[in-house]
């Protein structure tokens, strides 16, 4: 075919996590289901046309805080929203309220990357019958 190019397909390397993630306890596993998280998101972003650049590094922070979130959530739940000290007082657990932080910034990369479908259901069809509790809704 005169004038016509095969497109070679581009291949994308996934970042190294083991690497990310070696200084941390449970590393390995932490690497693990980090490459889980990355090779979903990638394949869902590639599947509707959405892999660019600036997407696969969004990809790679939320895979980072997915998996931070999954390791620090049981911890930070176990312990509560407040620790006891050694003299008696109470203080803030700064591992609850980062698990609050990190679930925020997953929905906002959830955003970014369009992985958050809309699943509100649809207004009813305009002809549709009244019922009694319309009153309430308008």
């Amino acid at each position: 075919m005169a004038g016509k190019r095969a497109v070679k397909k581009r291949t994308v390397k996934r970042p190294n996590y083991k690497e990310v993630f070696s200084k941390h306890d449970r590393a390995d596993e932490r690497a693990e289901y980090a490459a889980i998280i990355w090779e979903t998101g990638f394949t869902e972003l590639d599947s509707r046309g959405l892999v660019t650049g600036p997407r696969l590094l969004t990809l790679d922070r939320y895979v980072r805080a997915q998996t931070e979130y999954k390791f620090l959530y049981s911890e930070a739940m176990s312990e509560g929203p407040t620790c006891k000290s050694d003299g008696g007082g109470i203080y803030a657990n700064m591992k609850w309220s980062a698990v609050g932080k990190l679930n925020e910034q997953i929905m906002k990369f959830e955003d970014a990357l369009r992985f958050r479908i809309d699943e509100a259901a649809p207004p009813p069809p305009k002809d549709a019958p009244k019922t009694p509790a319309d009153e309430f809704l308008d």
